[in-house]
């Protein structure tokens, strides 16, 4: 098996140090994760900044209260990074519960809410959410029902979890 040249990004600013070596898709992929944390430690205005951060969507639960300044899905998700591989699909969907639970104020999480969070930062959606969140659920016990069907909320087992596994906050 023959691999392409190895692309290699390395950035360094008061005190922090990144870097990414692999393939060129790969090494997009990061910077893509990490462009609002990049924006922000060399001074250059965000489009976090230049317009109001998008907000989630609130079907299910309690709406964000909109006089409160939110971080965006984006800079939560840059400052957190994520494993590639086995495992990392049911992470970025715990994530995205807790980003919509804890910085969006919402109670209850919908498959559209989680979708929506894939689509804004232009991440395949896995091509099968409802077994995903069910084996979160069920074997995994990160989540647990919500009032509804089709509702979903962290358990206290999955935010000890998602806390100690990104520890970005």
């Amino acid at each position: 098996m023959t691999t392409g040249p190895e692309t290699v990004f390395r950035f360094a600013a008061e005190g922090v140090d990144l870097e990414f070596a692999g393939s060129e898709e790969f090494v997009e992929k990061q910077l893509a994760r990490f462009q609002a944390f990049l924006k922000g430690a060399v001074g250059a205005p965000t489009a976090e900044a230049a317009a109001p951060a998008a907000t989630a969507p609130t079907t299910a639960g309690a709406p964000a209260d909109a006089t409160l300044p939110h971080e965006s899905l984006e800079a939560f998700f840059a400052a957190r990074p994520m494993r590639e591989g086995r495992g990392a699909i049911q992470d970025r969907i715990l994530l995205f519960i807790y980003y919509l639970q804890k910085v969006q104020g919402k109670r209850e999480i919908s498959g559209e809410d989680i979708v929506w969070c894939f689509q804004q930062l232009g991440i395949v959606e896995p091509k099968n959410l409802h077994n995903a969140l069910g084996i979160l659920k069920r074997k995994i016990g990160h989540l647990q029902e919500g009032t509804k069907r089709g509702l979903y909320a962290l358990s206290p087992d999955g935010t000890t979890y998602v806390e100690g596994r990104f520890r970005g906050r």
